[in-house]
């Protein structure tokens, strides 16, 4: 017997990382440790399920599609990945100092435009390739509202620079919140996919019965 696999099992996967990142995050906030591993696999477990999502049915698309889509993920992935790397890997360089005065202004919320675009059209690419029902609703859309949640959080940090007190317990902030509502939302609707997993269709429109002709003749 072999394991087919499927999207959704990849979206438990990445949901399960968002959760757990998100948890970790909070547990580093709030002991006032400055760890960036668990913005890593929080990045890491968004790009996941956008990858999912946009692959999936992947030859229903035309080549031009498949080579945007295949791009743009390549340029979430830079965009998500290469903050964190900088700031484990020079804290405090020249380059970090000014990406960190970047990142205060309004126009690093344009970095994370892509990503928003990529979600929601990999969810809504993801929904039309079958029958549209409450738990692939709650799977596609979970990490939309991730992406959506992760503008809010910058603009809130922005406009909140010096409330470290609040800053510290992520627990307390709307942002932070909403991003574990996406993650969890998303994993309860990508486990309800798997455990409500539809019959196989027989031939015939039967189950569990033989054909009339491949019956042996009725005794009267």
């Amino acid at each position: 017997m072999t394991l087919r696999l499927r999207p959704e099992y990849g979206l438990v996967a990445g949901y399960v990382g968002g959760v757990a990142g998100t948890l970790w995050d909070w547990h580093e906030h709030y002991l006032g440790l400055t760890n960036q591993s668990p913005h890593v696999l929080i990045d890491l477990s968004g790009l996941l399920l956008v990858a999912v999502l946009g692959f999936a049915g992947w030859r229903r698309l035309n080549r031009a599609t498949r080579a945007t889509v295949y791009y743009l993920l390549v340029l979430v992935g830079l965009l998500v990945l290469a903050p964190f790397l900088l700031m484990m890997t020079a804290p405090h360089s020249a380059a970090m100092a000014v990406f960190m005065r970047f990142a205060m202004t309004r126009g690093s919320l344009i970095l994370l435009g892509p990503f928003v675009v990529l979600a929601a059209w990999a969810a809504w690419h993801w929904l039309e390739l079958e029958r549209v029902t409450p738990s692939r609703i709650a799977a596609a859309g979970g990490v939309v509202v991730v992406a959506v949640a992760s503008v809010w959080d910058l603009y809130w940090h922005q406009t909140h620079p010096l409330e470290m007190g609040a800053s510290m317990n992520m627990m307390s902030l709307p942002p932070h919140q909403l991003i574990l509502a996406g993650f969890t939302v998303g994993l309860i609707g990508s486990l309800a996919l798997l455990v409500r997993r539809p019959q196989p269709a027989v031939p015939g429109g039967r189950l569990h019965s033989k054909p009339d002709e491949l019956r042996g003749p009725v005794r009267r």
